[in-house]
Order: C-alpha cells, then structure tokens, then sequence
C-alpha cells in the first residue's frame, strides 16, 4: 500500500495543497520551515483515523471547516482507492473540546463528519467489493499509528510510548509466560530474610540470639567448675562436627554434580564443532556474490517476453472478439426502411401525450364529481331514503336518484316543530334530574338523624349540646390559666435575676473608685499646695490652685453620691415587682387546682387535643340539631318534583305526534331525527349542483377518448407496415416505434464503431507479435551466450544459491540441534566458554579435575566420621556427672537450635542463587523475535557499537548491550544513540505489525535532525534497506527541511522531491563503492560463448541477514559481528519475501 496523491482542501494552514505521483519506495518531501511538515503528518493521521483526537488535544478548531482526501494503491494489483473525509456543515458551530471526550476515534460519526471510502480505479470498478476503513488500516488504532508508524521527533522521544500499557507491549510479549515482578517480589523476600539471619542484632536474628545464650550458658557452666562443663564444650564440638559432616557430605553431592554435568555436557562437543564448521562453510559461501549479473538480465528479457506474449494472446482475444461482435450484428428491419414514417408518427408523441393526459384529466373530474355527489348524498342523510341504481366510481353510467317529492319545497314548518320537540324532551330531563335531586336529599336527612339519636346514650339532644359546651368552656379556662402561669413563672426568673443583678451593684465598680480617688487626691494637693506652699514657689497660681482643687473634691463626691441613690432605688424596685409575681403566681395554681378537679383526669392526651374534641363535638350536635327539622321539608319537595315530571312527559309525548305529522306531509320518513332534517336542508342545493358537474365532465370526456382512438387507428396502420403487431396503447405503440428507430441508429453506429476497432486492433497485433519476436531472440542470445539449450542447465550456470541452500540448511539443522541440546543442559552457566576454551582445556581434563575434588572431599569426611566417634566416646564417660545437668541439656538444645538456623540460612542463601540463575537463563534464552529484529536493525544503525537490545532480568524494562557486554539503560545512552534505539524498535514493531497485515505508509517528520553526518548517512541507508525488504508497495515518507538530510538521503537511493514539484531535485544518486570483503569472493563460472558484455548494473545496497539466519550464541551470550550479505542474496530474499506477502493478501 503506498499514498499516490495527497489533496488537503482545508486542513489548519494547509489550504487547497495538493501532493501528486507518490511512489512507492522511500520519499523524501524536502521543504523549507512553515512549509507545513506537521500539519501534513498530522492530516495523514487524521484522514486514517478521523478528526476527533485533533479536536479533543486542541490541534484544531471543531468549528472550522476541515477537509481532505488521500488516493492509495492497494495489493499488487495496485488498486487506486480514495480515502475522504469532510467535517462540515451547520451543526459543527455548537462544537466544543469537550464534544469530542468520548474516547472514541477511528471511523467518525461525530456531528458534522463524513467518510467515504471508495474504489476509483475505473479497471476494476465493475467487480470490486465494497471497501471498508477497517480493511485498509488493520488491526491497529491512532495511538499505534501515531507512536510506531507516523511519528516526528516529539514522539521518537517519548519514553512511555515503549511502556508495557501503550504499543511497547508486543516488545515484552515472552514466549514462557513468566511473570518476572513475582520473581523480583519473592527474591526480595528471600534477600530480606537472609539479612535478617545474618543481622547482629539479637532482638531481629534469632541467630545472633541463639549464639548469645548459648555463650551465657557456656559462662555459667565454667564459673561452676563441674566436670559437666567438659562435657558441655564436647557436646558443642559434637555438634559442630555433626555441621562439618552434612557441610562435607553437600559439598561431595555438588561435586558429583559437577561429576555429571561434565559427563553431560561431552556429547555437546560433537555438536558444537559441527555447527561452527558448517556456519564458516556458509559465511565462505555468504562473502562471495552466488549470483552473475546475466541472471538478472536475462531474467528481465524472460519477463519482457511472457509479457509480451500475454498481450499478443489478450491483443489476438480482442481481435477475434471484435470480429465475431461485428458478424453477430442484425441486418436493416422493416423499421429502418420505414424510418421516415415512423420519425414522422413519432412527432406526435407529445400531441398524443396531450390527448390522453387530457382524456384521464376529464375522466377524473368526471369520476371525482360523482364520488362528490354521492358523498354529499350521505352526508345528507339520504343514503336510506334515496336508492342510487348505478356504482359511483363507474364514470360510464351515471346514478339514478329519486328525491323525495317535498325535496323541493321549503323547510320552515319543520323547525318550528324540531323546536317544540326539543323543549319537551329538555323540560323532562330538567324534571327527572329534580326529582333525583329531591329523593336524594330526603334520605340523606333521614339517615343523619337516625345515626345521631343511637349515639347520645339516653340524652335529649339539647342536654348534650348544653354538656359539650361546658365542658368547651371548662378546658378554654384550664389552658388559659396553665399559660398565665408560665409567663408568671418566667417574668419571677427574669425579676430574680435582676435582684441579684442590683445587689451585685451596690457595690462601687473598681475602675470608678480608682478614677474617684484619683480625682480627690488630685483636688486635696491642689487646695494644700495653694495654702501653704510658699510664694515665691507658686506666685500667682496659688489662688488658680484652691478654686481647681475644691471643685475636684465636690465632683468626687457628688458622683460618688449619685451611684449609691441609683442602685439602691433599682434594687428596691426589683424586690417590690418580685413580691407582686410570686403572689399572683400562688393565685394561678390555686384556680388552675379547681379546673382540674371539674376536669376527668387523662394523662395520655394534652389539653389542646383534649379542647379540639370537644369543641368538634359541639358542632356536631349542633348540626344534628339543625337537620331534625329538614326531613318533613325534604318530603314535601319528593311531591312537587313526581308532579312536575308527569306533565313533562305529557307535553313531549304530544311534540312528537306533531313532528311525525309534519315529516309525513312532506313525504319523508317518520324515523327522520330533527337534527337529520336539519342535515338535509343545509345540503339540498349542493346536490343539484355537484349533480349538474357531474353530467358535464362526463360528457367532456366522451369526446376526448373519441379524438385519442382515430390516433390510435393511424398508428396501428404504420405498425402493421412495420410488421409489429398492435396489442396495447397508442403510446407506447409510438415508443415502442421510437425505441426500434434508436436501435436501428444505434446498431449502425456500433456497425461502424466495431468496424474501426477491428482495424485498430489487427495493427496492434501484429506490432505486439513483432515485439515477441524480439524478445525470443534476445532470450535465445543469453542461452547461446553460456552454450545451453534449455533453462535449467542456464540457471544452474549462473545461479549458485542452490550450494548455498544446501549449505545454510546444513548449517540450520546444525544450529537447530547444538541449540535443542543446549536449552536440554541447563547447567553449567559457562558452558560457551568450556566449549570455546576446549583446545586449552580440554573436557577429560575438567572432568578428572572433578573425579579428584570428589575424592578430597570424600576423605575429609572420613576423618570427620572418626574424630565424631572420638568426641562421642568422650562425651559418654563425661555424661556420669548429673550436678551441671539441667545446663547441659539447655545447652544441647540451644545447639541443636543453632544448628537449624544455620541450616535454614543455608537453604535460604541455595534457594536465593537457584532462582536466580533460573531467572538469568530464562531472560537469555527467551528474546523476544521482536527485541531480535530491533537488535539487528541497532547494530546496522550504530556500526556494531551497540548489537543488541534485551529485556531486564529483574524488571519489565529495555536494556542495550554494547559491544562489551556492558548494559545500558535508554535514559543514560546519549541523545543520538537514544534516538538510533528508538527508531530500532519502531522498525522492529513496523516489520511485527507487517506480518499482521498492516501496510500503511511510514511518515516521519525531520526524525534525523539529532544525527551527525556519519549517524544520518548511517539511519537513510537503514531506512532505504528497510523499505526495500518489505513488499514491493510499501511506502515511507519523509518530511525534513534540512537540505543536507534530503542530500544524504538522495545518495542513500532515495527520491527527493519538493512538496509541489514531482521531479527528483538532484540527479541519479552514484553508486556506492562495494564493501570491502575478509575473504576473497570465489569466481563465477565463465560463459562459454564470448560476447560483448552487458550494460553494468548498479549493485544495490548490502543489507543484513534475516533473523531467523542469526547464530543463536551471536545473540544470547554476546556480540557478534555482522557479515553484510551479497546484493544477489538480499535480492532474492526481498523477492521471496514480496512473493510471501502478495500470497497472504491474495488469500
């Protein structure tokens, strides 16, 4: 699939742009800034997955106008499909942000959005299915799109792109399901374990604790100088022979496991050297080119030659075609010699059209007046009174009615008596409703009181009202009071507290009596300084000194008068109106005693409650006391209303033998309601006049269908001269003429057409077979060249990659069977490197190393055993001592204690190294194919430097291997080298997305600019390699604005463009020179035939081996270099691989 044409009618700065003859292949679209780079990755993405992610992140106004269109070739057909998506209209105007935070994208449905995908390829438009979006983009979504496959320099550098949650996720995809953060979580646990076994703190190793009670003991023991405490220092030191013993008797299983690893790993050696053997049998194979240029050119003129054998065949089908087209042509009918007439007859098609348009025009008026009139016959009642002979919808024969013989007459009299009829039946429906109303009040009266008298209890009913409503006053009396005393006891609260408020102010507040004081003091001074003091001190101011002073102390003490008469005034009030609330108090519950005693006593209802009862039951009885005298009342108006209805029925039953009387006279039906008569009045003169319509239009077209059947007696002759037979409308008698006279005019223009072409297509022919003749002879030149006959033997002269599949598939079964017996042997880790050191040190020599470990081991455990049985021997005769025995016990077992921490330390620390070496092996032996492809494309990006990318043994994350075997992580390689890991992986993910048949075209956006110039020469001879490995339609377009980018991809083989003009803007890239080899390439076999050479072919890029031909030790356990293939060998494998992707699209 690549992009033939971009039209981007409105796009944010993009308008009216237009990108026309895009190839397949690598494009470079080189442009200067603000020439609009972004926005058209940006539109590519949006008219693959629809506006709404540029609306939701702001990119673009949702109320602005976008529009565009994207021309595709699909499969190898190279199917011209068109891709067009629109977001206009009225309704986008009401558009937000927030309209487009649903989430969902992809193939639009918004307001305002429209998609059409169509196929505009006019070769197959007539057998093509319909095309879908989701067809054409796969399995993938915008995120996918936008991180793996069109993405500028912003997203090569987000790192949460290769997140397990986002496209990274095929990346971490393992092939043994292992979960590695349930690993990491149970290693931690075994570290945390191991630290706190070995930690020097008592309180958290218990067997640090161990070890200090065992010493205390021990201390105790020796300060009692028992004999017992040789025999507690033996029983220790049997314990730690017991230790040394099962420590020996580990040490002798791990060396006869190594015994047996050794043994083991000796059947490997064979397979070992076979593989290395036949991998540098197939690298010698591999330097040299296995395939002579005259293939390559003969294989064109083939081509030429079936092509152009199949065209003569198709050219010779068309030939022959046309031919038999032409002799199946019908010879002149009777029409086409008639022409003349029948073109006449067929002028007056619209004359006739006229007439019959008019004959069903008076027809219809006609039938339409006569449904009017019969209709009007219903509505006005006489469709029981007037019989009609004939169907209304029969246009032909028009209905006979009879009207009534008083029809005519005037209908005055008839609504004098409908009146009298009406007030009659009015005057006894107002009667009966009255007389219900009468009855009905009548019982209601009884019924009152019949209930009221069974519920007084023996009282007349004036006691009971006279009892409820003494009770009523009683309880108004009792509430008022209870609320009297309330207030009363409230108002003694408030006057209590205002008494003590007044006692509490007899008393002169401090700051008054400090200010009073102060002032009196400041009054005496002034009057003694101005006695006595002496004149020469105070001069004149002595007698301003007395006057001041006296008025001081008379202010003091008058204020301080007026505040002792004030409070004592309040107080006494307060006690006064205190005196006069308790009193009235003590009357209130006195007279609030005397209404509880006249009161029943109920402690379950309140007073109010208690008061509305009473109160609702004095004005029932007093209702009840008012209905007595309504009963008689009510029976007198039963009388009055049966009289009244009796005469009302009198007078209707005398307005209908009136109205009878009158319908009678004139000659209608007695059954006839006033409302019916009045009907038929209203409607009378409308009969007669739709009844005149109807006999006029019908008449009208009586004459039209006589003027259309003399036309159609002359068209019947012309038919007949034609020899047509005559069956069916004027009409389409003069078509059916039209359309043989446009089919003799058509048939002897196709006569004419078909004779031209037939001419046209025997000059072709014969050219074509010219050309066949041509391409036969330079096809014999080739075999006349190498002295061959047939092509078998010239392709096996030629072609030497049969060897060398031979020799690969050697190499593969070699490689297949080393790698099965390896992952077989799990142990030792170093196993590579024994069989790589193997002339240095050889497996006997490892393996009797082993044998004689085994047997040290063995005999120190001998002499343990007997020194064992030494210390026992002691111990026993020691054993007879019982003074230290509770000791000694303690300490055995505080020993023996030790002895398990030790072992489960052991166990802990042999579990912790197990699991992970286990988990070592697994993350080196379970790459991912992915990780292996961007591995590859890394080490063609950085020259070696960096040759593989692996994922980390404790954690889902990505490391790079450097030529060292050093690791690093992304964030600490540099910019550039970050940047080549990055478009790895993508390239990687690009080619795992192409085996899941997606294809859309690759968009980067000025993705080199980071690049030095060895660096960018490197990333556009990757990308041109990359390209040209996949299927033939397969499209990358690059957007820079760098001119020495676009250059350096110009020699990289590219085709750089200008964003208007489609023309290359440099001339043909020079060849590169071929790399150098390590070995000499072997030479071809020679022609036999000595002829001019051919023209020289430019040798196409090296690319690198696919990955399924790695050496699995070249990834798993380090570097390796990489050996370029032969132009001839990458040829055929992107050939292969093009043949296997047309297979999977043609399935």
């Amino acid at each position: 699939m690549f992009i033939e044409r971009i039209e981007a009618e409105k796009f944010g700065a993009l308008t009216a742009a237009t990108i026309d003859r895009l190839g397949p292949g690598v494009q470079v679209l080189y442009g200067t800034n603000e020439t609009g780079k972004t926005t058209l990755l940006e539109f590519i993405r949006a008219v693959f997955f629809g506006f709404e992610g540029l609306f939701r992140r702001g990119v673009l106004d949702p109320q602005q106008t976008c529009a565009g269109r994207l021309a595709l070739r699909l499969g190898p057909e190279r199917t011209l499909v068109g891709i067009e998506r629109r977001h206009e209209g009225p309704g986008i105007r009401g558009l937000t942000r927030q309209s487009y935070e649903d989430d969902i994208v992809g193939l639009g449905g918004d307001v305002g959005d429209m998609l059409d995908v169509a196929d505009i390829d006019p070769r197959s438009a007539a057998s093509r299915q319909r095309l879908y979006l989701q067809d054409i983009v796969g399995g993938i979504d915008e995120t996918t799109f936008t991180s793996v496959m069109a993405f500028g320099l912003d997203e090569l550098h987000e790192l949460r792109t290769l997140e397990p949650e986002g496209c990274g996720s095929r990346l971490y995809e393992l092939a043994s399901g292992l979960d590695r953060s349930k690993i990491a979580r149970v290693l931690a646990h075994l570290r945390d374990a191991l630290a706190r076994v070995e930690s020097t703190d008592p309180a958290v190793s218990p067997l640090k604790a161990l070890e200090v009670k065992r010493d205390a003991l021990q201390e105790r023991l020796a300060a009692l100088e028992s004999p017992a405490v040789v025999a507690g220092g033996l029983w220790a030191e049997l314990v730690h022979l017991d230790a040394e013993i099962a420590a020996t008797d580990d040490r002798i299983t791990e060396a006869a496991r190594g015994e047996e690893v050794i043994r083991a790993v000796l059947p490997l050696e064979d397979l070992h050297a076979a593989w290395r053997r036949t991998a540098e049998r197939l690298g010698t194979l591999e330097s040299a080119p296995l395939v002579h240029p005259d293939r390559d050119a003969w294989r064109d003129a083939n081509r030429r030659l079936r092509r152009h054998a199949r065209l003569a065949l198709r050219r010779k089908k068309q030939r022959g075609k046309l031919a038999r087209a032409l002799a199946g042509l019908a010879e002149e009918s009777a029409v086409w010699r008639k022409r003349v007439a029948v073109a006449a007859a067929c002028e007056e098609l619209p004359r006739l059209e006229r007439l019959a348009a008019d004959v069903g025009r008076a027809e219809a008026h006609s039938r339409l007046a006569a449904r009017r009139f019969g209709e009007q016959v219903a509505v006005a009642g006489l469709s029981r009174v007037i019989p009609i002979a004939a169907t209304i919808d029969d246009s032909t024969v028009l209905p006979e009615v009879l009207l009534p013989e008083g029809f005519a007459h005037s209908f005055g009299p008839l609504r004098a008596r409908a009146r009298d009829l009406a007030r009659a039946a009015r005057g006894v429906t107002a009667a009966k409703r009255a007389l219900a109303e009468a009855r009905r009040g009548h019982d209601e009266a009884r019924g009152v009181v019949k209930a009221a008298g069974a519920s007084l209890g023996g009282l007349s009913l004036a006691q009971a009202i006279e009892q409820a409503g003494e009770r009523v006053t009683t309880l108004r009396k009792r509430l008022l009071s209870g609320d009297q005393l309330a207030e009363v006891d409230g108002s003694i609260t408030d006057l209590e507290r205002e008494v003590k408020a007044s006692l509490a102010e007899q008393l002169i507040p401090v700051p008054w009596l400090l200010g009073l004081g102060a002032l009196f003091v400041a009054g005496t001074g002034m009057v003694l300084s101005g006695l006595f003091l002496q004149s020469q001190i105070t001069t004149a101011l002595a007698y301003a000194f007395i006057p001041v002073g006296l008025v001081c102390n008379a202010v003091s003490a008058g204020t301080t008068w007026s505040l002792d008469r004030s409070a004592k005034v309040r107080l006494e009030s307060a006690r006064s109106r205190l005196e006069t609330a308790r009193t009235r108090r003590d009357e209130l519950r006195a007279q609030c005693g005397l209404l509880d005693k006249r009161i029943a006593p109920d402690a379950t209802t309140a007073l109010d409650r208690r008061l509305a009862a009473a109160q609702a039951e004095l004005d029932r009885l007093e209702e009840l006391g008012a209905s007595g005298g309504a009963v008689q009342l009510h029976a007198d108006r039963v009388t009055l209303a049966e009289q009244g209805l009796e005469r009302a029925r009198g007078e209707a039953r005398t307005a209908r033998q009136r109205w009878r009387k009158a319908l009678e006279h004139r000659g209608l039906p007695a059954t006839l309601s006033p409302r019916e008569v009045r009907q038929i009045s209203t409607h009378r003169h409308t009969l007669l006049t739709l009844d005149d319509d109807r006999r006029r239009l019908s008449e009208e077209a009586r004459h039209k269908r006589e003027e259309v059947a003399a036309c159609a007696r002359r068209i019947d002759e012309l038919l007949v001269e034609c020899e047509i037979v005559p069956e069916s409308t004027p009409l389409d008698h003069l078509r059916l003429l039209q359309e043989r006279l446009d089919a003799e005019k058509a048939l002897v223009r196709r006569r004419g057409s078909l004779t031209r072409r037939l001419e046209a297509a025997r000059r072709r022919h014969r050219h074509v077979v010219r050309q066949v003749r041509v391409a036969e002879r330079a096809v014999r030149e080739f075999y006349t060249r190498w002295g061959v006959t047939t092509e078998q033997d010239f392709l096996a002269k030629v072609d030497r990659r049969p060897e060398y599949e031979r020799a690969r598939g050697e190499a593969e079964a070699a490689e297949t069977a080393w790698l099965d017996a390896r992952r077989r042997t799990s142990e030792p880790a170093d196993i590579d490197r024994w069989l790589a050191e193997v002339h240095v040190v050889p497996l006997d020599r490892r393996l009797a190393d082993a044998c004689a470990v085994t047997g040290r081991h063995r005999a120190a455990r001998s002499a343990l055993e007997s020194r064992r049985r030494e210390v026992t021997a002691r111990v026993e005769a020691a054993a007879r001592d019982r003074g230290t025995e509770p000791l000694q016990v303690e300490l055995a077992e505080v020993e023996e204690r030790l002895g398990a921490q030790r072992d489960r330390r052991r166990l802990l620390e042999q579990a912790r190294r197990l699991l992970e070496e286990t988990r070592a092996v697994v993350a080196r032996d379970h790459q991912p194919p992915v990780l292996r492809e961007a591995s590859r494309w890394l080490a063609r990006l950085t020259g070696g430097r960096y040759p593989a990318i692996i994922t980390a043994i404790d954690e889902a994350r990505l490391d790079v291997r450097d030529a060292d075997n050093g690791l690093w992580s992304p964030e600490r390689l540099s910019r550039g080298t970050r940047e080549q890991v990055f478009l790895a992986l993508r390239l990687a993910l690009i080619r795992d997305l192409g085996r899941h048949d997606v294809s859309l075209p690759i968009v980067m956006d000025d993705a080199l600019v980071n690049f030095d110039d060895a660096r960018a020469r490197a990333a556009a001879r990757v990308l041109v390699e990359f390209v040209a490995e996949q299927a033939a339609d397969r499209q990358m377009i690059v957007l820079t604005c760098h001119e020495h980018v676009a250059r350096i991809f110009h020699e990289s083989g590219a085709h750089v463009r200008s964003f208007t003009d489609p023309d290359p803007l440099w001339g043909p890239p020079a060849p590169r020179s071929r790399p150098v080899r390590a070995i000499e390439p072997a030479p071809l076999p020679q022609p036999v035939v000595s002829v001019a050479a051919p023209e020289p072919v430019p040798e196409p890029p090296s690319v690198e081996p696919s990955p399924d031909l790695w050496p699995a030790e070249a990834f798993f356990f380090g570097p390796s270099a990489a050996r370029p293939d032969s132009p001839g060998t990458a040829a055929d494998r992107r050939g292969s691989r093009r043949q296997a992707a047309r297979t999977r699209r043609r399935r």
